[in-house]
């Protein structure tokens, strides 16, 4: 199998394991006995396994004809575009009125764990499972995609991280490298025997926390349905979630808990790729950055929310405060959870106070997870350069200290994250402005593009004047954020890799 189109064994392998994935909805809508809905499931996914059958058939031992597509951009471009297209087939059939671009866009949403949907509140139970399942397939792609593909080319975040590891292996006296180049590498195409080995490590860990997920909050009281699909939007981050569905606070003590797996990378397995000098927990950069941004908005929006006016006495005010933490936590990791214990914390949002969930999901969870966002590692890069720069107009002969792996993630590290944030920032600009050519106003351009590129569709819902919704754009509107999704899960720098990298990923 090494020897056919890697690119070719790739996608085959998705597409049947999407066409088995189409059961479990198909199950559940037998059960409730929507028996044209669970048909339409069934159907398609014996359509896809069978088209991957005969895939498999006609590669067999064919050998790669283009060397050139190597590329890890190619696989992962190829999977975002062919794969929503076959995930929206049983949508058609199963919600009326839905034409094929809306249940495209709505797979597509799902895939990229952005959540953004036209049909929520009005899809049934199996098809909400559907779009959460495609979501939780779409985070454990994700994960084994930029531990396999991007960790090797030092992208997605791995720029920063791969210093670390050079400073302490070097300090060590070692003189290795545990994040190898391709150039520094063999010339050979390993990206199947990459993300079979990191599937291998993520996949059992990813399968289990949903299954632990799935009892506790089914145990927390929720039905078993609105629990797995609770869990898997939890777990990848995706914030699929239907109305009034989250349950009381012990349910979202539990969905909180699992959302820190998406403020670092040290939470998930396969870690040893990222050692640092302190292998303590409580010392991780990115859980200790989150930390801070959590704790200096729970002290002034709990400020704000004390004078606020408020029935129900210290128990109200007490649900308040954790629906603030728990809402914050959940744009930070790009899930957009909104409590309900606190339901009243909705009203410290509102207005100009919305633009703090904003900034949350712009900042992102961390790096290596299916959170989006800029990433918390870049934003402590930033912060660090920024903290030696007033330093130096204060004592400007001083000599920064912080030890050599600091240092370094000072000079290049702030100088990478820097760069993502100017691409970043420069991708949200022209996009607004395309969509701003819809006919859409720049305040909802900017939030919808935004929400599109942190891959955190609630923040539509939760910024602005008055909640957005997504059906509201037009076919246009909807593709334009629909690359802006893409664009967001894949990283622009992947892409411009392809040109400053020509050929070190090939055989």
């Amino acid at each position: 199998m090494e020897h056919r189109s890697r690119g070719t064994v790739i996608m085959v392998v998705l597409i049947a394991l999407t066409g088995v994935a189409m059961f479990l909805p198909a199950a559940v809508g037998f059960t409730l006995r929507e028996h044209a809905l669970a048909r339409a499931f069934l159907y398609s996914g014996l359509l896809l396994i069978s088209l991957a059958t005969l895939i498999a058939l006609a590669i067999r031992g064919m050998a790669p004809r283009n060397k050139s597509f190597s590329h890890p951009f190619y696989y992962l471009s190829a999977a975002y575009l062919i794969l929503p297209v076959l995930m929206a087939i049983p949508l058609v059939d199963a919600v009326p009125g839905m034409g094929f671009f809306n249940a495209w866009f709505e797979m597509l949403s799902a895939f990229t764990t952005t959540g953004a949907s036209l049909v929520q509140d009005a899809a049934t139970r199996p098809v909400n499972l559907w779009r959460a399942t495609v979501a939780w397939g779409g985070g454990l792609f994700f994960l084994i995609a930029v531990t396999a593909l991007l960790a090797p080319l030092r992208l997605g975040g791995f720029e920063l991280l791969g210093m670390h590891n050079r400073v302490t292996m070097a300090a060590r006296g070692t003189g290795g490298q545990h994040l190898r180049s391709p150039s520094e590498a063999s010339h050979g195409d390993r990206s199947l025997s990459r993300m079979r080995a990191a599937s291998a490590v993520i996949a059992p860990v990813y399968m289990a926390a949903t299954l632990v997920l799935w009892v506790g909050l089914s145990l927390a009281g929720n039905p078993p349905v609105i629990a797995l699909i609770l869990a898997m939007a939890t777990i990848s981050t995706s914030g699929i979630a239907p109305s009034g569905a989250l349950g009381g606070f012990a349910a979202e003590a539990l969905i909180a808990l699992v959302l820190l797996m998406a403020l670092s990378r040290r939470l998930w397995p396969g870690a040893q790729i990222i050692r640092q000098e302190d292998p303590r927990l409580w010392r991780d950069t990115e859980l200790r950055i989150a930390a801070v941004i959590l704790a200096v908005l729970i002290v002034l929006l709990g400020l704000r929310a004390m004078y606020a006016p408020l029935d129900g006495g210290f128990g109200a005010r007490l649900a308040q405060l954790w629906g603030i933490v728990f809402t914050s936590l959940s744009f930070l990791s790009t899930a957009g959870f909104v409590s309900e214990v606190g339901r009243s914390a909705e009203g410290v949002f509102s207005g100009a106070a919305g633009t703090v969930l904003l900034a949350l999901a712009l900042c992102g969870g961390g790096v290596a997870t299916t959170a989006g966002g800029v990433k918390l590692m870049r934003v402590f890069a930033l912060f660090w350069q920024a903290r030696r720069e007033v330093e130096k107009l204060v004592h400007p002969d001083s000599v920064g200290g912080d030890g050599p792996r600091l240092r370094l993630l000072r000079q290049e590290g702030a100088f990478s994250a820097w760069l993502f944030l100017m691409v970043f920032i420069l991708s949200m600009t022209g996009l607004t402005a395309v969509l701003t050519l819809t006919g859409v106003a720049m305040e909802n351009a900017m939030i919808y593009i935004t929400a599109a590129l942190t891959t955190t569709g609630p923040v539509a819902q939760m910024t602005g004047p008055v909640p957005l919704d997504w059906a509201d754009l037009s076919r246009s509107g909807l593709a334009i954020s629909a690359f802006a999704m893409v664009l967001g899960r894949l990283e622009l720098l992947l892409l411009l890799s392809v040109f400053w990298r020509q050929g070190a990923w090939g055989e």
